[in-house]
């Protein structure tokens, strides 16, 4: 990705715009490092991608609750230098013997090793890969890349209810107060 390229996050209110997760040691989302070393930023291309990456994780829920909505805000940052990303697509997952299927899916064991085997055998600061929820662009960013971002000027912005009622429909999903 070139400097210059802006990303989307759409993170907790109790979380700095620029934070490496997870907290704790244990991995939790799609490329989180198995053994703890690193963290990863998760950043998206598209404010639409961005939301359904947070606020859609599940597909068979049906709404988006106004109160996690209410303890998000967004952002955007922006590529300092040009990063350097592994692609997981495409001939980047074939090398691998994978497929988007094998990424794409529920068992975070597949994606975690890959994590660490890009991480431990590559100078890429990140992952490049595909929402599973609209094919949007998307970027898991290694830690050792942390100087490579910028703050811009839209930094903790909430999100209102008419914001995330579009963003909702645009997944099938309906926003609703619990």
């Amino acid at each position: 990705m070139p400097a210059g390229t802006v990303f989307h996050r759409i993170h907790r209110l109790i979380h700095d715009p620029v934070f490496f997760g997870p907290s704790g040691l244990e991995p939790e989302l799609r490329y989180d490092d198995p053994g703890g070393v690193y963290k990863l930023l998760y950043l998206a291309r598209e404010l639409e991608t961005s939301f359904g990456e947070t606020l859609v994780r599940v597909p068979t829920v049906t709404d988006v609750l106004s109160t996690d909505v209410a303890a998000r805000a967004r952002s955007e940052l922006k590529a300092r230098r040009t990063l350097h990303l592994y692609p997981l697509d495409d001939a980047g997952l074939s090398a691998h013997g994978l497929t988007l299927a094998d990424v794409l899916g529920d068992n975070y064991a597949t994606t975690w090793g890959l994590s660490a085997y890009i991480h431990a055998n590559t100078l890429a600061d990140g992952i490049a890969y595909t929402s599973r929820f609209n094919a949007g662009k998307c970027v898991a960013l290694f830690d050792r890349a942390a100087n490579a971002l910028d703050k811009t000027s839209v930094l903790g912005v909430q999100l209102t209810p008419e914001l995330a009622v579009d963003m909702a429909q645009r997944f099938g999903k309906s926003y609703v107060e619990p």
